[in-house]
């Protein structure tokens, strides 16, 4: 009797390439593999430029080398701190008084029509006059010093943070609001248990952009209207030639804005947990 041919073995899959490729994409999609990338870029981006200066002869006092600057930042750490220290401080002023004046005022020209036609227009034309032209009549009112940085930071974020806020407050189900005062409940509740929390995701969509334009112009304030921080310390290094620690400066500058960024990011996962959880 025939036998029927046996049925070929399968291939065993290398286990040797499958946990590599699994570690891989294991990391490509968390935080930390998201960092060592980003990591891994800037190290191989300050490589090049290492290198590039090296066999070009490039003189220090027109492009400094990253060992350069990167070594000032460690040599200067304590002027460089405390100029950092200063820039953050006025951020954090500045910021959080655009959002304080922002967010309350865009739910009024929501809820009132006659504000949005008289006052929103008055918002846009002062937010189209350059920052640049503010900061000396600034400086003529109120002295060179941290204040003034603080308003011209508070009008660099406040205009995002406002129209943001507006489109989340006005993206809330008016039928909401039927339904919650069939059911007895105030004006007040029915702002804080759902159209705060709908509006929520814009308002940070707007805190977002306005970080990064508090980060900007904290920079530009601090050129013309402040006597310390990282902006006043670039000028005086731009003084005396001293490319090394202007670079320095803004890598310090940089490295303040990812803190603030990344405080931003905590801050929304920690007020709005249902996002967190994909609901």
């Amino acid at each position: 009797m025939a036998t029927s041919p046996e049925p070929p073995a399968m291939a065993m899959p290398r286990q040797g390439h499958s946990l590599p490729l699994g570690v891989f994409a294991h990391l490509r999609g968390s935080f930390v593999g998201s960092f060592l990338i980003g990591v891994l870029s800037i190290a191989a981006l300050l490589g090049l430029w290492e290198g590039l200066a090296i066999w070009f002869e490039v003189p220090a006092w027109l492009v400094p080398k990253p060992s350069d600057f990167l070594g000032r930042l460690v040599d200067d750490w304590r002027i460089i701190g405390y100029h950092a220290l200063a820039t953050s401080v006025t951020i954090a002023e500045g910021f959080a008084l655009g959002v304080v004046v922002a967010v309350p005022m865009a739910l009024a020209i929501v809820s009132v029509p006659a504000l949005e036609r008289g006052l929103y227009p008055v918002v846009v034309f002062l937010n189209i006059m350059p920052k640049t032209v503010i900061g000396p009549i600034l400086i003529i009112w109120f002295g060179i010093g941290p204040l003034v940085a603080a308003l011209i930071v508070f009008l660099m974020c406040f205009f995002p943070v406002l129209v943001d806020s507006m489109a989340g407050f006005r993206a809330v189900d008016p039928r909401l609001f039927y339904i919650s005062r069939s059911m007895g409940a105030t004006q007040w509740q029915s702002f804080w248990k759902f159209r705060l929390p709908a509006a929520m995701p814009e308002i940070f969509s707007g805190m977002k952009i306005g970080v990064v334009k508090a980060v900007e112009g904290v920079i530009i304030a601090e050129f013309i209207a402040s006597n310390k921080g990282l902006g006043f310390m670039i000028m005086q290094a731009s003084s005396f030639m001293d490319m090394p620690l202007m670079f320095a400066g803004l890598i310090a500058a940089a490295l303040v804005a990812l803190v603030f960024n990344g405080a931003m990011g905590v801050t929304e996962r920690w007020l709005m947990p249902w996002e967190r959880s994909g609901h």
